[in-house]
């Protein structure tokens, strides 16, 4: 049976036990609280649990990559470059655009098969009040293979002038350059003590090989000559070109034609003297590519000989420098 219990300031029981007779009790003073006192804490409100984002899986389908875009917008500034076939995870989407769970930026759904669940909301997102520069670009620049055995250069011209609209062929591009057929001088260790200038025209047979001493290749200026000829703005043409620059230039929509090493290691560089007296310092391994991709860790190349392949930054720069950082900006 429930206690029943009265406060002993208003009621004193001549009995006890519930429902005995209750006296008035004399009046006991009603001291006010001091002003000191501390309110009775108020209740804590109960914790609650933020709204977990929902994820999705997807892979990247476009070849060779898809842009990873600073917003959900194509005007948007592109920060880097998710391969073809690579998994990721999203957590959000804006029309036609995919967030990345990583926080990288947005892919554009049209390259990811995978779509968020049914009867998830879109994410809401507003453009900063300036946005970053880019530090990814990807070129849409088909694969051509050289066509003979030492025209790497030409091949890869083609390839920078076809991502530009302007399509060519190895042969007329060999025109436009030159070609200085003579073979070279060796001196007694076998070396080559004398032979054509690569800045002038392409020196030996295009079907040669450099290891035979049959056929070298050809430097920036004839290609840049080749390219203004087939109808190409060149930026830029020659040594000294430094790797921003050449990124800055993929960023912006412009392919490159560079001088590379086959082994894509930096090589050191011999000499021969040239028909004109002119010293030419060069490297049995010399070789070009058209630089159509950049990432802010990674290079695409269309090599013309080995097809198309990603390189680590500091492999490309690293070979790139053989030659002087030499190279050619399609404008």
């Amino acid at each position: 049976m429930e206690s029943c219990r009265t406060p002993a300031v208003v009621l004193a029981l001549l009995v006890s036990g519930c429902g005995a007779t209750a006296h008035t009790a004399p009046a006991v003073p009603v001291v006010a609280a001091s002003p000191s006192a501390s309110p009775p804490p108020s209740p804590s409100p109960s914790p609650t649990s933020a709204p977990v984002p929902v994820t999705f899986a997807g892979t990247i389908t476009s070849s060779p990559g898809a842009l990873v875009r600073f917003g959900p917008g194509p005007d948007m500034p592109a920060m880097d470059v998710d391969q073809a076939g690579r998994s990721e995870v999203f957590d959000g989407w804006l029309g036609n655009w995919l967030h990345l769970a990583d926080g990288r930026g947005w892919v554009s759904s049209a390259s990811v098969n995978g779509s968020p669940p049914a009867g998830d909301r879109a994410t809401s997102w507003t453009p900063p009040a300036s946005l970053p520069s880019p530090t990814a670009g990807l070129l849409d620049v088909p694969l051509h293979h050289q066509e003979q055995a030492a025209t790497c250069e030409v091949a890869a011209l083609e390839m920078a002038l076809a991502g530009r609209g302007i399509a060519t062929d190895e042969r007329s591009l060999l025109a436009l350059a030159g070609v200085d057929g003579r073979a070279p001088v060796v001196d007694a260790a076998g070396a080559i003590a004398r032979w054509g200038d690569p800045n002038a025209a392409f020196v030996g047979d295009p079907d040669g090989s450099p290891p035979a001493h049959t056929g070298y290749g050809v430097y920036a200026a004839p290609i840049a000559r080749a390219a203004a000829g087939s109808g190409a703005a060149v930026s830029a043409a020659g040594t000294g070109i430094g790797p921003p620059a050449i990124y800055a230039a993929v960023e912006s929509g412009h392919p490159v034609v560079a001088w590379v090493t086959n082994d894509y290691r930096a090589e050191p560089l011999s000499t021969w003297r040239a028909w004109d007296g002119a010293e030419v310092g060069y490297s049995l391994r010399e070789h070009a590519v058209a630089v159509i991709g950049v990432t802010p860790t990674l290079v695409l190349l269309n090599d013309p000989y080995y097809g198309q392949r990603w390189h680590t930054r500091a492999e490309f720069e690293a070979s790139y420098s053989t030659f002087g950082d030499m190279a050619v900006v399609i404008g």
